[in-house]
């Protein structure tokens, strides 16, 4: 699919998929969910499975593709691929938690056995998979901000409503009060880089006056483009090429300790 140009440090604006290049972008209605999560997980989308380092925030294709997913998982199907044929013209924005403690634990993992994907020596559970993950103790809530086109609002709820969990699929949370329309959380410190990145130099100065220290997390998006099947005519729960890893500006900062490292928004 054909992309917009446009000059290196000027945003994108994310059109229709389908239109001329000079149709102007979708207006959004803003949907708002809070979340109390038990022991949460995410890990840095740079960082491999077995060794993954643990991230305060999740990107913006965890959120969507977890929305798609939900749906899928209420019988929703329809309306999920529907909802994945628009997930790049979404916006996301998360509001951290107050802080998160981090720990690292040793884990293992049995792939079941399928005869629809090749053969092992004996049937049942293949050889165990070891690895390290970083999992955190969640101080406050952690919110998230959808903004979707007008006809997706319901569905988006809906899901948001039904979701059990953030990050890894043992990060269970817990809906805090329902999800509601709101205004577009111009508050909330999360931002792409071409909205830091092109920010004057009087913004650079007085943000951390008003929004304290500041740290860059590298996070997973959809590009401008729509998402499409990975195989055949199925949906699978992946971006693959259509998704990137780019720098995204977040409240808070990292502290180092010798058991573990400390997240603290304020």
């Amino acid at each position: 699919m054909a992309r917009k140009s446009h000059k290196k440090g000027e945003p994108e604006t994310r059109q229709a998929v389908g239109t001329e290049k000079d149709r102007p972008a979708l207006p959004l209605t803003w949907v708002r969910a809070a979340y109390h999560v038990h022991t949460f997980a995410y890990r840095d989308p740079r960082s491999a499975f077995s060794s993954a380092a643990g991230l305060p925030v999740v990107s913006p294709t965890a959120v969507l593709l977890g929305i798609a997913s939900t749906l899928f998982n209420l019988g929703r199907a329809g309306d999920a691929q529907k909802f994945l044929e628009i997930a790049h013209l979404c916006q996301v924005r998360v509001d951290p938690p107050e802080g998160v403690i981090f720990f690292r634990a040793f884990h293992q993992l049995r792939r079941y056995y399928s005869p629809t994907k090749g053969r092992t020596e004996r049937a049942g559970f293949t050889n165990i998979n070891q690895g390290t993950r970083e999992y955190g103790l969640v101080d406050g809530v952690i919110t998230i901000f959808v903004g979707v086109p007008d006809d997706f609002a319901p569905p988006v709820q809906l899901a948001l409503r039904n979701r059990d969990h953030l990050g890894t699929h043992d990060s269970l949370c817990s809906l805090v009060g329902d999800v509601e329309i709101c205004s577009k959380p111009a508050e909330v410190l999360y931002l792409p880089p071409e909205e830091w990145r092109t920010q004057t130099e009087e913004w650079r100065t007085q943000i951390p006056q008003t929004s304290g220290v500041m740290t860059i997390l590298t996070l997973s998006r959809f590009k401008n483009e729509a998402v499409q099947p990975t195989v055949g005519k199925h949906w699978w729960m992946a971006g693959g090429e259509n998704t990137e890893r780019v720098p995204y500006l977040v409240k808070g900062r990292f502290v180092g300790t010798s058991r573990g490292k400390i997240y603290r928004k304020n």
